[in-house]
């Protein structure tokens, strides 16, 4: 293999670059690299670098970008003299690959004109009541809520009332806050989302390696004490590992889903179009007996 690689004037095309000048001297010759008969223009250079590097980023810019060049060059004349007998192959593979991306563009532009994704709360919970088996838990989930405060609040038993009240009652909920914020109590709540078990227990000084499932057993308030605290904590729902996911939970992964299968359908309705129609007007032709007559959905060859 005999290549020629030749680096031309990297100073001048740095600074170049770095300005966005021609320098004089090279209005007539203005090459940076050379591979054999395969040039590196300062055109391209100055083309493929971002509008506002400036100044030594674009130093660093020009040495990469042609770094980058000399090696892809290199490599590709490599690869010819290597697999010179696989042309054939490397031509229908490219081919291939060009035809893939032109469907791709062909479904999206399709998918693009009429895809929609407003889909309904009933769309949602219809797919989940089909599909329930396909949204089992892996782990508990739980809401709830945790008031951490310190062991010698003199107050505790009527703290306990309070906190049993706010789970009813919108204004004892407000006087339990203002006493949290006023003595620097923390008050988690957690009733109005789903959370794992492991992460509720993190508010409190359950160890995480001991199984803590017996907690979720009991009902009502429940009290912990540890380092001079005390907390009060409480479950108001419980998912147990091996359930059925709550519909709220899984509902976005849903409409994922129902997007998915909704471009599925506008893709395989366009291609169900088109053949049918060629197949119609004669424009394609399946020759011999590998589909039954009216069978569009053939997987033989077609004739154009």
């Amino acid at each position: 293999m005999r290549l020629v690689v030749k680096i031309l004037l990297p100073a001048a095309a740095i600074a170049m670059t770095a300005c966005r000048d021609l320098p004089d001297y090279l209005v007539s010759d203005n090459t940076i690299a050379r591979v054999g008969r395969n040039e590196l223009k300062i055109a391209e250079v100055v083309e493929a670098m971002p509008t506002k590097v400036t100044g030594d980023d674009s130093v660093s810019f020009v040495r990469l970008y042609v770094d980058r060049w000399l090696v892809r060059q290199l490599k590709v004349e490599e690869a010819d003299e290597l697999f010179s007998g696989s042309e054939a192959d490397i031509d229908r593979m490219v081919e291939e690959y060009r035809q893939s991306l032109l469907m791709r563009k062909v479904d999206q532009y399709y998918v693009e004109q009429q895809m929609s994704t407003d889909f309904t709360e009933k769309d949602i919970a219809d797919y989940y009541n089909t599909h329930k088996a396909d949204f089992i838990l892996d782990r508990t989930l739980v809401k709830g809520r945790v008031l951490r405060f310190d062991a010698t609040y003199r107050q505790s038993k009527t703290l306990m009332t309070q906190m049993r009240e706010a789970a009813t009652s919108q204004s004892a909920a407000k006087t339990l806050s203002e006493i949290c914020e006023k003595n620097g109590f923390e008050l988690v709540d957690k009733r109005s989302e789903w959370v794992g078990f492991s992460d509720f227990l993190t508010y409190l000084p359950a160890a995480q390696s001991q199984d803590n499932e017996h907690l979720l057993d009991k009902t009502g308030i429940q009290q912990m004490d540890a380092g001079g605290k005390r907390y009060y904590f409480d479950f108001t729902s419980v998912c147990r590992k091996g359930n059925v996911a709550p519909l709220e939970v899984v509902s976005e992964n849903i409409r994922r889903i129902l997007i998915t299968q909704r471009r599925s359908e506008i893709i395989k309705a366009h291609e169900e179009q088109i053949v049918s129609e060629a197949m119609a007007s004669g424009y394609a032709r399946i020759y011999g007996d590998t589909v039954q007559d009216g069978d569009t959905s053939a997987q033989g060859p077609s004739q154009r």
